[in-house]
């Protein structure tokens, strides 16, 4: 259809617009560089959420993989296996998935800006120096950076029951507890994250129509 200068007055009034302000061509300028700065925006705000669903997603996994492995070396069962065929190599890898989920849900939390996280970084962090003496004698320490390292040789010379009473207490219920609280802060953030994503599209395609002189 042909648009004429008489057609495209009629629309400028009716958006309350000056009549004969601006060309036609003016008009579809600055109806062009509108929609780019909103496009802009948020394509922005759009990577953003998509980069923080991610990392919730990444901590929400940690977090779930760190309490299943507390929760493993809460088992009686595993250290009275252990203790009958004098093998305790079973607990040394849950010992170590344990740390490695440890450290890699701590350094998700470390490089969250949300004030939980941060809690709930330092309550971990606490949890394992509070058990720390029983950690060290099994060869479990806490560098600086709070990332937990096992030595294999002076685990190996720790006796079942030594095991049990440090793996099977106070610190694993508390990371078990903890992990659990930080999966589901993580799963509720992500969704949220997705949520605000969804929201600046349509926000975007709502804010664009306004811009439609021939509606």
């Amino acid at each position: 259809m042909r648009i004429t200068t008489h057609m495209l007055n009629k629309s400028m009034v009716k958006a309350g617009l000056p009549v004969n302000s601006m060309s036609l061509l003016d008009c579809m300028k600055s109806s062009g560089a509108q929609n780019n700065d909103l496009l802009s925006a948020l394509k922005k705000g759009s990577t953003v959420s998509q980069t923080q669903k991610k990392d919730y997603e990444k901590l929400k996994k940690s977090a779930e993989n760190l309490q299943q492995s507390a929760e493993k070396l809460q088992d009686e069962k595993l250290f009275e296996e252990a203790r009958n065929s004098g093998d305790a190599s079973s607990i040394r890898e849950h010992v170590e998935q344990l740390l490695e989920y440890y450290n890699k849900t701590i350094n998700s939390l470390k490089s969250s800006a949300s004030p939980l996280n941060q809690y709930y970084r330092e309550t971990l962090l606490e949890a394992a120096q509070e058990g720390k003496d029983g950690l060290t004698s099994i060869g479990i320490t806490q560098g600086r950076d709070g990332v937990l390292s096992l030595d294999e040789e002076k685990f190996k010379g720790a006796d079942t029951d030594t095991l049990e009473q440090v793996l099977g207490g106070t610190f694993t219920e508390r990371v078990s507890f903890l992990s659990d609280r930080i999966a589901d802060n993580a799963k509720a953030n992500a969704s949220s994250a997705s949520t605000q994503y969804n929201a600046s599209g349509s926000q975007y395609f709502a804010q664009a129509n306004t811009y439609n002189f021939w509606g």
